[in-house]
């Protein structure tokens, strides 16, 4: 496989399993939700994927919809320069009586760059049983979810894209 394709592939493979959610119940309908999630996705990507799983655990609870009680995030990525680096340099001269023409071209390679760490978002909810006071200020989990929340329900949100 050629290198570019390689390179390509390996994004697609990142971006396709980009993240890992940990959950924490907390007593009393609330629950802590952490994502990790790869240097691609941007701290936005994390939080649609904190976002997406507050309303799937929220349903695999036995709860109906959730309020937000506390949200953050942080990019821990950076990225380094792999490989050696190198410059081929190529040219022709010509010279006539005091004065030279030419060309001369130079080519520059090497220095993958690598990006690592990750991008987290933490989520607190409180979850609401529909009937319950509360639940008309919270977000529906089925409505967050679209059309295909038992999918999503059932298999859960590893991807950003």
């Amino acid at each position: 496989m050629p290198k570019k394709s390689l390179i390509l592939f390996s994004f697609f493979v990142i971006v396709a399993s980009c993240a890992n959610t940990a959950t924490t119940p907390l007593g009393n309908g609330r629950l802590l939700l952490d994502v990790s999630a790869a240097p691609a996705c941007g701290r936005s990507g994390a939080a649609e994927v904190a976002s997406k799983m507050a309303a799937v655990e929220t349903l695999r609870q036995g709860y109906d919809g959730y309020v937000v009680l506390q949200a953050g995030s942080e990019s821990n990525v950076s990225a380094v320069a792999m490989g050696p680096s190198y410059a081929t340099t190529t040219g022709n001269v010509t010279t006539y009586g005091n004065t030279s023409y030419g060309t001369a071209t130079t080519t520059y390679g090497g220095q993958t760059i690598v990006p690592f760490g990750s991008n987290d978002a933490s989520v607190l909810i409180q979850m609401y049983k529909r009937g319950q006071p509360e639940f008309d200020r919270a977000v529906d989990a089925r409505e967050q979810l679209g059309a295909k929340w038992r999918e999503l329900v059932e298999k859960g949100v590893n991807t950003c894209t």
